[in-house]
């Protein structure tokens, strides 16, 4: 054989190589994370979403009250529940 076909054949041969052993390295990655994730799932803790410096800021003031009308009493005054008041600071957005 003419040395160009020799030479071609030990860089095809190389590539194949480089290619089992990139195949080979994305499979190992993938089961690591896979197992990773399994880890924390069972582990039952939670992750933070939000980081601590982008929260929204509690609003000031409470929410004024809602006023139900209804046939019997022409106004009933009720105050907003703790998970409503929780709602509106969570998405309140900030003046200024």
């Amino acid at each position: 054989m003419a040395p160009g076909y020799v030479i071609a054949l030990c860089l095809e041969g190389a590539g194949a190589v480089g290619f089992g052993i990139g195949l080979w390295a994305r499979y190992v990655e993938r089961r690591a994370r896979a197992a990773e994730l399994a880890r924390f799932l069972r582990s039952g803790q939670t992750g933070d979403p939000v980081p601590a410096r982008t929260r929204p800021v509690p609003m000031p003031r409470p929410a004024p009250p809602t006023r139900i009308r209804t046939a019997a009493t022409p106004a009933v005054r009720v105050d907003p529940s703790d998970a409503l008041l929780a709602l509106r600071s969570a998405y309140a957005v900030p003046t200024g």
